[in-house]
């Protein structure tokens, strides 16, 4: 079942913006350990997005 390309643009966009958040915690937290587990879910939908985005262009 193929998934419309607006749901997966805004699925791209949604994965982004998440990725963006993640990044911004990750700045105003002094714990190195939940700065490093913030920064890691930030790289986890940051290559969801593009991964998705992959899939859209092809």
């Amino acid at each position: 079942m193929a998934i419309p390309r607006i749901a997966v643009g805004n699925l791209v966009r949604v994965k982004s913006a998440l990725a963006d958040k993640y990044d911004r915690l990750a700045r105003a937290r002094k714990s190195k350990p939940l700065k490093a587990k913030l920064v890691r879910q930030a790289e986890r939908f940051r290559r969801d997005a593009e991964r998705i985005a992959g899939r859209l262009s092809s």
